[in-house]
């Protein structure tokens, strides 16, 4: 029979053994509850990129197109002028920009809107004279919410490019802000790749 200090030792180690199983379970815990909280938060950041490229891609649409109806617009007299001074029905109003939804692509629904503005440093103060060949694009691209009717804004993009004319081409650069939620970034791009040549057509 054992004795009494070797029963009481067995007792006290396999207290011991108890509080360290006990406390390497916590940890594991721990850890895994650290694990998804990481994972939950990566899902949202990538959701979260996701959608304001797509805001970011709608945006550019709209630029595309505002280049476009632009172009068609210049006037060697006034300039920019006819164009800042009589809009095309094209600006100033929301265009959808809505695909997928079928052949197992999720549903995007999305907008934009586009405005023709005079350059500030345009030498003549007037809004819907141009002077200088230079006017602004201000795009706003939206990405919404595809399960209500209600636009609800997921992620928004706004493009600012000044567009000029050169002897055979109009060219620009640009401002471009993203916002998304509470968070928001901005960058300036020196010189926007497209140019939307007047004379031969429209190249993008």
């Amino acid at each position: 029979m054992p004795s009494t200090a070797t029963l009481s030792r067995a007792r006290a180690q396999s207290g011991f053994a108890m509080i360290t199983v006990f406390l390497i379970m916590v940890a594991m815990i721990g850890a895994a509850a650290a694990v998804l909280i990481n994972t939950r938060s990566n899902i949202r950041s990538s959701g979260q990129s996701r959608e304001k490229i797509v805001s970011r891609y709608v945006a550019e649409a709209g630029l595309a197109r505002a280049k476009s109806v632009a172009a068609a617009r210049w006037d060697n007299l006034t300039r920019w002028g006819a164009l800042l001074s009589s809009p095309p029905p094209d600006a100033n109003v929301y265009h959808d920009f809505n695909f997928g939804g079928t052949a197992g692509l999720p549903y995007v629904r999305a907008r934009y809107s586009f405005t023709f503005v005079d350059n500030a440093g345009d030498p003549d103060s007037s809004p819907t004279t141009d002077m200088d060949g230079h006017m602004t694009i201000q795009v706003r691209g939206e990405l919404l919410d595809p399960t209500t009717s209600t636009p609800i804004i997921l992620a928004m993009t706004l493009l600012e490019v000044e567009v000029y004319k050169e002897e055979v081409a109009v060219s620009s650069h640009g401002y471009t802000a993203q916002a998304h939620g509470g968070a928001s970034q901005a960058s300036y791009s020196g010189f926007d790749v497209n140019t939307v040549n007047v004379n031969t057509g429209v190249q993008f």
